[in-house]
């Protein structure tokens, strides 16, 4: 039965499930505008958090990025995430959630640079501290054996922040030579976003 994956061109978090699951060639991706009214009130009759990206297999619902990378990884039997690889994956999406949240205040008019405000402050630091603990992890992978969810959520990661321009790691030698090395990897090019 074929795999439905509700989610949008720009979402990392979908990205990177786009790119999991891109050897599946019966995949059908549904582009969702959850910004747009008709695109949000679709998303609300068919998802209880409101949100994406989410899967369905066949009939069944699976709504959250871990959820679904959880129950493709048991179907397809994945080797299992150790439990280093499990909190690089929580550090991974914990920036990815505080990019969004930042985003997503950003859209809504707020400058999420002020100084004294304690929330976006701590929310503005969390990002390059995240990154700065994942580059000993980053700086030793290969292209052609790491290709894995860990390195497509990085990447995902990585690449919406800098299109959102919500951190820049242009710096960050190690990172932007990861960038340059996994760039061509199977999907990438393919789940960038659509020019316009």
């Amino acid at each position: 039965m074929a795999l439905t994956l509700i989610g949008s061109f720009t979402s990392p978090y979908a990205r990177k499930l786009r790119l999991l699951l891109w050897s599946d060639k019966s995949l059908i991706f549904k582009p969702v505008n959850y910004l747009e009214e008709e695109g949000n009130q679709y998303l609300r009759s068919i998802n209880p958090l409101n949100q994406i990206p989410m899967l369905f297999d066949g009939e069944t619902p699976i709504y959250d990025s871990r959820v679904i990378y959880n129950y493709i990884s048991k179907k397809w039997k994945l080797k299992e995430l150790t439990i280093e690889e499990e909190n690089i994956l929580s550090i991974i999406d914990t920036a990815m959630s505080t990019g969004v949240n930042l985003f997503s205040l950003r859209k809504g008019g707020i400058d999420i640079n002020q100084k004294d405000h304690y929330f976006l402050v701590r929310q503005v630091d969390r990002i390059p501290r995240l990154i700065e603990h994942l580059i000993p992890c980053v700086k030793k992978l290969d292209p052609k054996s790491d290709w894995n969810y860990l390195t497509m959520s990085f990447l995902s990661l990585i690449y919406w922040l800098e299109m959102r321009e919500i951190y820049s790691s242009k710096h960050i030698p190690e990172v932007v030579d990861f960038m340059k090395r996994f760039s061509e990897c199977p999907g990438v090019l393919e789940t960038e976003i659509p020019k316009a």
